[in-house]
């Protein structure tokens, strides 16, 4: 590397500038010119607006900066790089230093101002050095250096044309804003403790605005260097201001962008903020409700003192406490306190899938983003290499979730509904947090607060006693909770009073009592019994209900006076409402109100859609309010309680019958004629029948009916207990039949797996038993294909015509006519129209608003690169090449590329010295001969938490650890 004009040649060089050039000139007729009052104005708001976003010490710092204390400064940098043999090219700057040198001097002079060069040398200095010992972010600040050096004109020889043309000296506060602005932004890439972590993503998303300001600058030199006149300078004004206003309208259409993409990976959903509302909702009929919680000593410290005792509260209660509404008032108070940000997850007990460690992360993840897009180039970064359609790997949500809680300087994390997780899932939940609030609190203690709300648990105790936590416990005998039980209770009895007046004031208080008497601190109970009091049809029916022998005990009989009320006060439309609260139990996803309505209205003897004759005219929650919810078009069950009590209060609704149904139904739906191959069924009638609502039921159809095969089959020796049960196994005959028949193609029967025989032995007196045996093999030959199986359609021509079908969906809509738009609309989303192709896939279901968006997603599932390694994780494939690369270096470094590399080198060999006392092997290194012996005596220290597997290396149990988080 050349150094020969390094920058140890500046000072002298510019010395004699200094005392007879630039200098002289300009001080000689300072007096003769002043700046223009607008320019003056706007330079002055710059440099206001600048010192503002600096801590007090950084301004002090920057203020006391000189150019030749910055030379200095520079020299040094340069002789302890050379000391250690890894200089930079140092010279890339000189350019730079020199028309920043002479712009300084001009603007101190015409601009009429001292301390404003400060800010061009204090950041400079500070840039330097905080990336002067790490080589490749020092190369990227020199390398902007010098592309800033070429765009800055040198001024000394243009000094006449700032006493000729007054006006152009707005072109020098332009040129100061512009050096400012990258210098506002530089800062921050380099501040804190976290930036080497964030450098690299950070500077790549400050590309397109330093472009911008690069640009702008060229067009300040090239005014100066024309000398341009008043009339040219008018014109660039203009072309200043809309290159400006153009380059912000980019870069915020690139942020969207990106943060579109990233949520869209994130794949979130609204069901928490759903939730969330819900429960605000609740809670603004009884505003003081819950309000008690905020008071409690551990929740008050927790929230309000600077290092609280332990950052981890538990609150824990039984079911149907209340803790989700007491959740819900500590997420709004934190919501309220300005320093912090807040995020919260409710975990759903029919939560799809998003009751895992990642999906309660993603959530997390999601909603921090949206309050802190500071870090949407790092997010950003991780998305496009992941090489995930929607994130899934643990350890990076990990990774994600620790920047976030790094980064933001105060944050309050609520999780409620912890138990809902499954075991294992909540103990990586657990196993997470515990590592990043340690890595929190020893960085600052306090700037990271978690809140979990649940039931007390065994395995939650023993995962959340190594955080320390305090723990609040709703006990049956809690006085404040059983306040705001009772005063809801209250007023759903004053409610009852007047409705079924007269109600004397003994009967009212013999009410109150008795449901406290009873909830034993179940906000649930209360509400249940209240609702269901409130709905009773008459006075008389009232008081029959309240008497002290008829009153429930516990939440198993408010579940079942709540069915035996709906069944008494809606007879004609109870077997329909008892069918949907059965399919609600039933259901592997939640249904929407669409896919319900179609459903109730199929003609399977006739294969078509009696909608006007067979929908509901009244909406599910009309007649079940007290036990279904509604979010958007969704409908299911009111609490985790209900699917097993509703499930085994009534014998309407027998769970065993239900899978049958639901098998048989999706089965013999999957027979319709718009399921026909194109050879078989004309464009206009299949046109006809997706208006008349058939293709709706198809997507929960398409992607669950192995699913309730299976169901049935596991719980059919209980069919027997219905007395349907000849009626249903019938109807499920009929439909096995007809299926295997419409997709004879697969030839079921040639496969048949012993195993299903075994499961299917229940049946083996019926007719279909053969039939079952070759379906329930088909789908367990299907699965046992691998990880990539369970995302496909396991039937080729039902793949093919459901592509088809779903084409139609998305190319029709635009041609229709307001008439024929209107009906589609009431079976289909026509804003979501574009789904993707995979079954287990949540937007196979919800969709996207454009193609282009499917695409996008539907093209990291494709995962056309794909790992050749026998049984390893990698085999389901990556979205290019270069993370298939990655995967072999970390995971198969020894076919790797980096193998083949380094083996055709030649290295000098270590002298083996250290040998094995049991074998005799040497080794160059004396913990590997340590290792090595341990291997001999079996010793495997090493144990994976996940799986129990063993090693003897740490670096074994690393790589293990890998494919599970890959997993």
């Amino acid at each position: 590397m050349d150094y020969n004009s390094s920058v140890s040649d500046l000072p002298s060089s510019q010395a004699s500038r200094v005392s007879t050039g630039l200098t002289g000139t300009l001080s000689s007729q300072s007096t003769l010119v002043g700046a223009p009052t607008q320019s003056g104005d706007a330079f002055r708001q710059a440099v206001i607006k600048f010192k503002s976003r600096l801590s007090g010490e950084r301004l002090t710092e920057f203020k006391s900066t000189t150019y030749e204390l910055l030379v200095h400064e520079i020299m040094r940098i340069q002789h302890e790089q050379e000391s250690k043999k890894n200089m930079m090219n140092f010279s890339r700057i000189q350019s730079c230093l020199e028309a920043m040198h002479q712009f300084g001097k001009t603007i101190e002079v015409f601009l009429n101002v001292s301390d404003a060069v400060a800010f061009v040398w204090g950041p400079i200095k500070f840039l330097l050095l905080t990336a002067s010992n790490f080589t490749d972010s020092f190369d990227v600040l020199l390398d902007a250096y010098e592309q800033i050096g070429e765009q800055l004109p040198l001024l000394q020889e243009y000094e006449d044309l700032f006493h000729h043309s007054p006006h152009m000296i707005q072109a020098l506060v332009l040129m100061y804003i512009d050096i400012l602005e990258f210098h506002q932004n530089a800062i921050r890439f380099f501040s804190g403790k976290l930036w080497r972590r964030f450098f690299r993503s950070m500077w790549k998303d400050f590309g397109t605005k330093f472009s911008g300001i690069l640009k702008s600058l060229s067009r300040h030199r090239s005014l100066v260097e024309s000398r341009a006149s008043l009339a040219q300078y008018r014109l660039y004004r203009e072309d200043i201001a809309n290159m400006r206003s153009g380059l912000d309208r980019l870069i915020t259409e690139e942020q969207n962008k990106k943060m579109k993409a990233v949520r869209e990976w994130l794949a979130v959903g609204s069901q928490s903020q759903e939730d969330h509302d819900a429960c605000c909702q609740i809670r603004k009929e009884f505003p003081s409700t819950g309000r008690w919680i905020l008071k409690h000593e551990f929740v008050k410290d927790w929230m309000a003192v600077d290092n609280p005792p332990t950052p981890i509260v538990w609150l824990t209660g039984i079911p149907g406490a209340g803790k989700t509404i007491l959740a819900s008032t500590i997420i709004e108070e934190c919501k309220q306190q300005d320093s912090f940000i807040t995020g919260y997850f409710y975990c759903h007990y029919e939560g799809q899938g998003t009751n895992t460690a990642v999906g309660v992360l993603r959530g997390l993840i999601d909603q921090l983003l949206a309050q802190y897009p500071q870090l949407l180039p790092p997010c950003h970064t991780k998305h496009s290499t992941s090489g995930e359609p929607s994130l899934r790997s643990l350890s990076l949500a990990k990774q994600l979730f620790e920047n976030f809680c790094s980064t933001v300087s105060k944050l309050f994390i609520i999780v409620d509904g912890l138990d809902e997780c499954e075991h294992y899932e909540r103990k990586q939940l657990i196993d997470t947090f515990l590592e990043v609030v340690t890595t929190c609190e020893a960085d600052e203690p306090g700037k990271l607060r978690v809140l979990f709300v649940s039931q007390d648990y065994a395995d939650i105790r023993k995962g959340i006693e190594k955080l320390v936590p305090r723990i609040v416990a709703l006990s049956t005998d809690n006085i404040l909770n059983e306040r705001d039980i009772q005063t809801f209770v209250r007023s759903r009895v004053d409610s009852i009073a007047k409705k079924y007046a007269p109600f004397t004031d003994d009967t009212a208080e013999y009410l109150r009592n008795l449901t406290m008497a009873r909830a034993n601190g179940m906000f649930l109970y209360a509400k249940l019994v209240m609702d269901n009091l409130c709905h009773q049809p008459t006075r008389e029916d009232l008081l029959d209900a309240i008497r002290h022998e008829n009153f429930p005990h516990g939440l198993k009989e408010a579940y079942e006076r709540i069915v035996s009320r709906i069944r008494r006060d809606h007879i004609e439309e109870w077997p329909t409402a008892a069918k949907l609260l059965g399919w609600m139990v039933c259901a592997k996803r939640q249904l929407n109100w669409r896919e319900i309505q179609v459903a109730l209205s199929l003609d399977l003897d006739n294969q078509c859609v009696e909608y006007d004759d067979r929908r509901l005219r009244k909406h599910i929650y009309e007649i079940c309010g007290s036990l279904v919810q509604v979010h958007g078009d969704s409908v299911f069950l009111v609490h985790s309680t209900a699917k097993y009590y509703v499930a085994n209060c009534t014998e309407d609704i027998h769970q065993p019958s239900v899978e049958c149904e639901l098998a048989a139904l999706c089965l013999q739906y999957l027979t319709f004629d718009c399921f026909l191959p194109d050879d078989k069924i004309e464009k206009h009638a299949l046109r006809e029948k997706m208006l008349e609502g058939q293709f709706a039921f198809q997507d929960y159809a398409v992607a669950k009916w192995f699913h309730h095969v299976n169901a049935f089959v596991n719980c059919g020796k209980d069919l027997h207990d219905s007395p349907h049960a000849y009626e249903r196994l019938l109807e499920l005959s009929r439909a096995v039949d007809e299926f295997l028949a419409r997709y004879c193609d697969e030839n079921f029967h040639d496969s048949i797996v012993n195993e299903c025989k075994e499961n299917c032995k229940d049946f083996q007196d019926q007719d279909f038993y053969d039939d079952l045996v070759a379906l329930t093999s088909h789908i367990y030959m299907f699965q046992k294909k691998g990880f990539e199986a369970r995302h496909k359609i396991s039937i080729k021509s039902l793949k093919t015509v459901l592509e088809r079908n779903r084409k139609l969906l998305e190319e029709l809509p635009p041609k229709l006519g307001p008439s024929d738009l209107d009906n589609f609309r009431k079976f289909y989303d026509d804003e979501r129209r574009f789904k993707c192709t995979q079954i287990t896939c949540n937007y196979f279901s919800e969709g996207f608003k454009d193609a282009k968006s499917r695409k996008q997603h539907v093209n990291h599932h494709s995962r056309p690169y794909r790992c050749e390694v026998p049984d390893c994780l990698g085999a389901e494939g990556f979205a290019n090449s270069k993370d298939l690369e990655k995967h072999t270096r970390s995971f198969h470094p020894e076919i790797s590329d980096l193998a083949e590399r380094f083996n055709n080198v030649v290295a000098k060999r270590a002298k083996a010295t250290f040998t094995c006392s049991i074998c005799g092997k040497s080794f160059t290194r004396k913990l590997i001969q340590f290792d090595h012996e341990k291997s001999h005596r079996g010793e495997r220290d090493h144990e994976c938490p996940e799986c129990g597997k063993a090693f003897t290396r740490k670096n074994d149990l690393t790589r293990h650890r890998k494919l599970h988080d890959r997993k």
